[in-house]
């Protein structure tokens, strides 16, 4: 494979797919523990959101490590927790707003329009970073890759819910959704790795 072969691409694809797993772990603990304790919306939706940043700390931190010194660290993590926290911020609204019909065609479109957002919240304020450091012809490209690679990723984290509900014990629970924050950071990393690469072949 060529990801195995590219010295770049194995560095890209190990430490992203390890520090993603790792933040995504963050909200899958929290929301465990919230779900516990029975916590109320007001409580659930910052908690969550703040969780979101941390796992997007981690996920900036493998990205810039997979660039080496292609990016600021710093400024690239800083991105990072924003778009991720936007992201989450995004995520969690149909489960913090009660007694709204999301079937209804105006929120329909909404909804397709807030899911565009989100998975276009990361990938466009690393975007402002990257238009920085290489002209913006040759970076443009990263934020729809990235976003597609996140509408892949997430699909992952969809699949244990037809096989959970309330009964399910936590240590199962928390499994398999820690495995299913492995795949998605896999496919993430996997469907972006081309694209960093390119990247960092056209920084001066």
């Amino acid at each position: 494979m060529t990801v195995l072969r590219d010295p770049f691409l194995r560095r890209w694809f190990v430490s992203v797919t390890l520090a993603e797993a790792a933040g995504f772990a963050i909200p899958v603990i929290v929301g465990g523990i919230l779900s516990v304790l029975a916590a109320p919306a007001g409580v659930v939706y910052p908690a969550m959101v703040l969780a979101g940043a941390g796992e997007g700390c981690l996920l900036g931190l493998g990205q810039s490590i997979g660039f080496g010194p292609t990016v600021p660290r710093g400024r690239w993590i800083l991105v990072t927790v924003a778009g991720a926290a936007t992201a989450w911020s995004i995520g969690m609204l149909p489960s913090s707003l009660g007694g709204i019909d999301f079937g209804s065609p105006g929120m329909i479109v909404l909804g397709a329009v807030l899911g565009c957002a989100l998975l276009l919240s990361i990938p466009t304020l690393q975007w402002l970073v990257l238009r920085r450091l290489v002209p913006r012809r040759r970076t443009a490209f990263w934020i729809p890759v990235n976003a597609g690679a996140w509408a892949a990723g997430i699909v992952w984290t969809l699949v244990p819910s037809p096989f959970i509900d309330e009964n399910t014990p936590a240590p199962a629970l928390f499994g398999v959704y820690l495995l299913a924050g492995l795949l998605m950071a896999g496919t993430v990393a996997v469907l972006t790795g081309f694209a960093a690469r390119r990247v960092v072949s056209a920084a001066p």
